[in-house]
Parts: C-alpha cells; sequence; structure tokens
C-alpha cells in the first residue's frame, strides 16, 4: 500500500502512528458516513443543530476511513490535523475547507465546556453539502463502495 509522503513526514513527528489494516474498517467507515448523511436528511430540516452536526460526524466517519487506507491513526494529533490532512486528500476546495476548519473549531471549542452555539439553516445545509459531495469521492480514494445497512 503506497500512501502520499505527507502521512511518513506526520508518522516521523509522531503526529500519527502506522497501524496494520483492519479488515472491513474502510467500509465500516463509509457506511457510518453514508448512515450519518441520511440520517441528516431525514430530520426535521427546522432542527439546525442537529443536521450540522450529523453531517459533521459523518464528515469525520470520511476523515476515518481515508486514514484507515493508509493504514495511519492519529497518535499526539488529535482530529483537527487529521481532517486538514483527509481535507488535502480528497481536494476540498478552500472555501469548504475553511467552512470545515471553523466546524471542527466550532464543535470542539464548545461541546466539551458549554453549549453548542445556535447554527443556522445555511450552516447546517453546507456540511450535509459538503458530506454528500466528499462521500462519494473518498469512495473513490479508497476503491471501496460500502454496502448498505438492510
Amino acid at each position: 500500500m503506497s500512501r502520499p509522503n505527507e502521512y511518513d513526514n506526520l508518522i516521523k513527528s509522531k503526529a500519527f502512528e502506522a497501524v496494520a489494516p483492519t479488515t472491513g474498517a474502510v467500509d465500516g467507515f463509509l457506511r457510518n458516513a453514508a448512515d450519518y448523511l441520511a440520517a441528516a436528511k431525514a430530520l426535521d430540516q427546522a432542527k439546525h443543530l442537529q443536521v450540522f452536526t450529523m453531517a459533521y460526524e459523518g464528515y469525520f466517519q470520511v476523515v476515518q476511513a481515508v486514514l484507515e487506507f493508509f493504514e495511519v491513526r492519529t497518535k499526539d494529533a488529535g482530529r483537527n490535523l487529521a481532517i486538514q490532512r483527509v481535507s488535502t486528500d480528497l481536494k476540498v476546495d478552500t472555501k469548504e475547507f475553511a467552512f470545515i476548519t471553523r466546524a471542527h473549531e466550532r464543535r470542539n471549542g464548545t461541546s466539551y465546556s458549554s453549549p453548542f452555539p445556535p447554527v443556522s439553516k445555511a450552516e447546517a445545509l453546507t456540511m450535509v453539502s459538503i458530506l454528500e459531495k466528499y462521500l462519494p469521492q473518498a469512495k473513490s480514494l479508497t476503491g471501496n463502495e460500502p454496502t448498505t445497512n438492510a
């Protein structure tokens, strides 16, 4: 398995660690991402925070799938670096990249210490559209088509 050099550099700096692949993990992460997307779309669209959260967590499942595909996991680095690295692999455009970064900062900056600030309908829909756009790209990158839950 060949991974981009940036991953090897992150392993050398101990931000990531090389791991043996877990059978079925990439497929599982992608299936979870698809399930989060379906849940976000099925929710009452007036529930902006819940829609946003489902889509954000779905995007993180995409991130986990790509990390697993490249046989790495975060070590000293956390979600932020993983999200940034994988977003680059998925060729996320600059505007979307900035949105994802802000979404992560917002989630981490509040969910552990205070209530999540209000989320607008536009923010919720943007997070859903990002997940919709990059889930297929992650499937293509990893060569996996997850099965659907029955």
